[in-house]
């Protein structure tokens, strides 16, 4: 009996030694995922343009980087790309909404947040939509969003604005 429990105890030992390690996040780690998450929700409700001041209080450090190419820092910059007019399409249509973002994966390492999402986006070449994967990591600093890097396909990538 004991060697039959000696036995199990050594089979758990080695399954254990063996078994694929999983990360998990620590408590700060989930609450910067979390402050992404909120934020792209605030990004996404109908009264953004009336709100904008307060998100961006909420959610963007006043020393705000921002690494997509011709644009500025800042949190004033921010809400200026935001609430600016948004250049036509380039057959001179008006730009219309895009869709929400779905969801793809999220994960965070120590201040770091990344997220990946799909976004149906405008096909020049059909006039129909294509799904794109749209790449974005944050910096986060004292629970606000301090940095921000991206990685879009080029038919989603705005045009050129002085910095």
């Amino acid at each position: 009996m004991i060697k039959s429990i000696h036995v199990v105890a050594g089979v758990v030992l080695a399954a254990s030694l063996v078994a694929p390690a999983y990360a998990s996040n620590t408590a700060q780690e989930a609450a910067n995922k979390k402050l992404v998450l909120d934020f792209y929700a605030a990004l996404e409700q109908p009264d953004l343009k009336d709100r904008i001041g307060a998100v961006a209080e909420r959610y963007i450090a006043p020393g705000y980087i921002q690494h997509l190419e011709d644009t500025q820092n800042g949190r004033a910059a921010f809400i200026q790309y935001l609430t600016g007019p948004r250049p036509p399409q380039a057959n001179g249509a008006p730009r219309a909404k895009l869709p929400p973002a779905k969801l793809i994966t999220i994960m965070a390492e120590g201040d770091k947040v990344i997220q990946v999402t799909s976004r149906d986006m405008p096909d020049p070449a059909t006039g129909g939509t294509k799904p794109a994967i749209i790449w974005n990591m944050f910096r986060i600093e004292n629970g606000q969003l301090a940095e921000h890097w991206d990685a879009l396909p080029p038919s989603v990538r705005p045009p050129s604005t002085p910095k």
